[in-house]
């Protein structure tokens, strides 16, 4: 049976959700509806008021439930002026014993996302932020630059990634206007990365390439070369100062 997945576009414009199937390592979309807001709830990406925001997703979910039923759960995407980016790496010692699960690898990224949290406490402007996703730069056996872990034998394997954090605000205002309208956080990223995801296939990131999405409020950029995402960013100069 294939997974059905809900996911919002909370825009500065308007809130989009998407209802898709899941098939595979593929998404096929079968519906969407988009609501404008009623008033300049948002400003810049973030949420300028969580009740006004709230009731617009919430005439989004209800809508879409008319035809798919009760959803619950939904995955969502950030976004803010005030993004940092902090890159990072972990390593573990393999002693000649092949790395076999998936599991395995996603624990060593994620011990590289810790050591990118504690790299951006040492700073001492930073406060209360949250990290909202990260994508990995490289995987490295031995030293040497490698496609996957999986069934791979050598002494140290080591993953470099790009952490992307926000606001605990951002975060949080987010998670309480998604609560006020009876929805659970499924998943969260930040909206670059789910951008080049789509839009940005692995065999094009050898090239230099820069992926814009400019939107309302916020322009969001992912900058990719020799194969690799190496960078992220947002500015709040988007569709609003050009109409």
């Amino acid at each position: 049976m294939n997974e059905q997945v809900f996911a919002l576009d909370i825009g500065t414009q308007s809130v989009t959700g998407v209802i898709l199937l899941k098939k595979g390592k593929s998404f096929e979309i079968i519906d969407l509806y988009t609501k404008h807001h009623d008033e300049r709830a948002m400003l810049d990406g973030q949420i300028q008021n969580v009740i006004e925001v709230a009731n617009i997703i919430k005439d989004v979910k209800e809508h879409l439930e008319e035809k798919h039923g009760p959803l619950s759960e939904v995955c969502v995407a950030a976004a803010g002026r005030a993004l940092k980016t902090v890159r990072a790496e972990a390593s573990v010692s393999l002693n000649g014993q092949p790395i076999t699960k998936e599991e395995e690898i996603k624990h060593l990224e994620l011990s590289a996302v810790q050591q990118a949290q504690i790299k951006l406490a040492e700073e001492s402007d930073v406060k209360d932020y949250h990290c909202v996703g990260y994508s990995v730069t490289h995987y490295r056996l031995d030293g040497d630059i490698i496609g996957s872990f999986i069934d791979q034998i050598g002494d140290e394997a080591s993953v470099e990634v790009i952490a992307t954090f926000l606001p605990k605000i951002v975060v949080e205002s987010l998670i309480a206007a998604l609560e006020r309208a009876d929805l659970k956080m499924k998943a969260l990223t930040l909206e670059p990365i789910a951008a080049i995801h789509v839009l940005m296939p692995e065999s094009m990131r050898r090239l230099n390439v820069g992926l814009i999405d400019i939107g309302a409020g916020t322009s969001d950029i992912a900058i990719s070369d020799e194969g690799t995402i190496v960078a992220y960013g947002m500015v709040p100069v988007a569709g609003d100062e050009i109409t």
